[in-house]
């Protein structure tokens, strides 16, 4: 008995930390049968989704992703001498969307001593759309492959991320690594601020790497994000999760 009283004892310290690890990092998919839902604003690439956990390994939802074009910017792209004036916007003439029916696989979970990671697998179905001056110039079927990997504990943490959005004629591959170390212990019922860096490419949209250092707030149901881009712009992001 007194086995069992000591075992459960730790079993509840351990858990603590870990259910704040799971749900303060933001992973693509929480406990079963939760709901995240999640905004990001950014000026070459915005995105809301919204995700429930059917089962442990399984979620499915919707998402959205807007890219906006440059207009007249991009056709100037390619003249001599524009490469300042051009710098941090996108290569694309046409605002583009995709608008797709998600689901996340946990494809593996590593448990340790003091960390955990993660493989997860992402698929979309949907349509894509671009357009000029409100005008529709194009709807097709698209696709989203994608992978993510991630290790963390509670006060470190490293994701890598990339995803291939898909349609006829169109490829936009969003590619990421985002390194993160927490400012304080986890604090189950409070906040816990972390710093956080993170490299961004997205070939065919946009020519340059981004680099971005974030300051990341985590609450036991809440993640805000807000950050300052290397092409000189403000991102920010809010997830929740019930």
């Amino acid at each position: 008995m007194k086995a069992s009283a000591a075992a459960a004892a730790l079993a509840c310290q351990l858990a603590v930390p870990l259910i704040a690890a799971d749900s303060s990092q933001a992973l693509p998919m929480s406990f079963e049968g939760s709901t995240t839902i999640g905004v990001e604003l950014d000026h070459i690439w915005s995105s809301a989704w919204f995700s429930h956990a059917v089962q442990r390994q399984l979620g499915v939802g919707i998402s959205a992703q807007l890219i906006p074009g440059s207009g007249d910017h991009g056709e100037s792209q390619h003249t001599h001498g524009s490469s300042h004036q051009n710098h941090g916007t996108s290569e694309l003439n046409s605002t583009e969307s995709f608008l797709l029916l998600d689901s996340t696989h946990l494809l593996k979970r590593w448990n340790m001593n003091r960390a955990q990671s993660n493989l997860w697998l992402f698929a979309g179905v949907g349509t894509y759309q671009s357009w000029n001056n409100s005008r529709v110039n194009a709807t097709r079927i698209a696709a989203r492959p994608g992978l993510q990997f991630d290790i963390e504990n509670t006060r470190l943490r490293f994701e890598a991320k990339g995803q291939l959005f898909l349609a006829q004629g169109v490829e936009r591959p969003m590619l990421s690594a985002t390194t993160g170390v927490g400012l304080t212990p986890p604090r189950y019922q409070g906040v816990q601020p972390w710093l956080e860096l993170q490299v961004r490419a997205m070939p065919g949209v946009i020519d340059e790497v981004e680099i971005m250092p974030k300051l990341r707030l985590l609450h036991r149901k809440v993640v805000i994000d807000a950050g300052y881009s290397s092409l000189g712009s403000l991102t920010g992001s809010v997830t929740t999760t019930f």
